[in-house]
């Protein structure tokens, strides 16, 4: 009964850390179902909060890879969508203890490949996996997660099925990627330290050949890159971008940065900046807490969300329109990819706060030529302003030529949270075993 007590309060303590943490996370109070819908679509109810998962579309299907919690450890799963039609995703060979959090990055020269984090069965995570109950004490359990090694492992897709397992570490602890498609940017420490002050800042090859090397400390994660800029969050929750080339550092005051593509855009206060190099649009979203655009019909599909509601708006180079509201019990930063003029659109819902368990919803919207205007819209030199929407959904569709474009909000991407959650799987699991 005492390690039963026990376990409760540490993961009462740790799941308050991790919802903490992450603060792009939203509740709706009034816990209200998933309503207003074109074609939703119940990806799994076995997702963690801060796991994470990625979706693009590649050779005319849209793919979604994601982490499912089981019994015994953390796996990823994934599915295949050929217009709606879905399909079981293929899985690399996986042979690890557990693996968790999926990216899928298109590279330059044309072929999928995927990054994740796994836990290998070394004699430190054998270690952990056979601690008795009698390791309750916070210092042995530190102590044990010292020898925590957590790899970054990837695989190319070649004719619809995952290539050989690659390592690319093979020691320490990786704890947020992401690549531009030239190469793999990684947060990495030697031994895990919970407190962030020993984080290196890498560059490697789709090999895993290390090109240039950072220490800085207090980077908690990755949010996105591109040609060498790399934007990150640190501990104190402020955003930068690091030059991998000199080390610079900007800081940016904004609640989000990213780069989609070409471009990049930050969200603060209410207001979206996109720049995409030859001009910067501005859009004011004061009821939202946070938004991102993807390239699309030579204009931009802003998905912007609060608590309780996922919106989807069109810029057409003149005016920004409403395509359609989801209202949501829970959101956090979704992902989106576009494919034949169908915008495939994933987020998460918390389903239970206390153990973080949630689904992952999908859903399917015909992309409008022309809507109506259900949103008071005004628009004048390249910004926009939205006030309430209608949660009526758009009826009427035109198509227009295919355009395919992907933005991945993929979660792990902006803080490891899986990496804590790891923790706390490993503390219940020593002190109830």
């Amino acid at each position: 009964m005492k390690n039963k007590i026990k376990a409760i309060i540490i993961i009462f303590i740790l799941s308050f850390i991790i919802l903490s943490t992450k603060v792009k996370a939203q509740i709706n109070p009034n816990d209200q179902p998933y309503i207003n819908t074109t074609s939703i679509i119940n990806i799994t109810n076995n997702a963690s909060f801060g796991y994470g998962f990625s979706i693009v579309n590649y050779n005319n299907l849209v793919y979604i890879y994601y982490t499912e919690s089981t019994s015994v450890a953390t796996i990823i799963n994934g599915l295949v969508f050929n217009g709606t039609e879905e399909m079981n995703a293929p899985l690399p060979n996986f042979n690890d203890l557990g693996e968790a959090s999926p990216a899928l990055v298109e590279l330059n020269n044309g072929s999928l490949i995927m990054l994740w984090g796994a836990v290998p069965p070394t004699p430190g995570n054998l270690a952990i996996m056979n601690s008795t109950s009698n390791t309750t004490s916070i210092n042995k359990v530190m102590l044990l997660l010292s020898n925590l090694t957590i790899l970054l492992q990837a695989s190319i897709l070649n004719n619809n099925a995952w290539g050989p397992v690659i390592n690319l570490t093979n020691s320490g602890d990786a704890l947020s990627y992401s690549s531009d498609g030239n190469y793999v940017y990684l947060v990495y420490e030697p031994t895990l330290s919970l407190t962030y002050n020993n984080t290196i800042l890498e560059e490697l090859t789709f090999s895993g050949n290390v090109i240039k090397s950072l220490n800085i400390p207090g980077i908690v994660g990755i949010v996105s890159a591109n040609n060498g800029l790399v934007a990150v969050q640190f501990l104190n929750g402020t955003y930068g971008l690091i030059n991998m080339n000199n080390g610079n550092i900007e800081f940016v005051n904004a609640s989000y940065i990213d780069f989609v593509g070409n471009l990049s855009y930050q969200f603060y206060n209410g207001i979206l900046t996109i720049d995409n190099g030859n001009q910067n649009l501005t859009f004011n979203l004061p009821i939202y807490e946070s938004a991102f655009p993807i390239s699309w019909n030579n204009g931009y599909v802003i998905i912007a969300w609060r608590p309780g509601l996922l919106s989807v708006f069109y810029w057409n180079s003149t005016e920004l329109q409403p395509i359609i509201n989801y209202t949501a019990q829970f959101t956090i930063i979704p992902g989106a990819t576009i494919l034949n003029n169908d915008l495939y659109l994933a987020w998460f819902g918390l389903n239970n706060i206390s153990t973080g368990q949630g689904s992952i919803y999908m859903a399917i919207t015909p992309l409008p030529y022309q809507t109506s205007q259900s949103t008071t819209t005004t628009t004048i030199n390249n910004t926009s302003t939205i006030s309430n929407p209608s949660t009526s959904n758009i009826s009427s569709y035109n198509s227009i030529p295919n355009t395919t474009t992907t933005s991945n909000k993929s979660l792990f991407s902006s803080i490891p949270i899986w990496v804590i959650i790891i923790i706390v799987g490993v503390v219940v699991f020593i002190i109830l075993y």
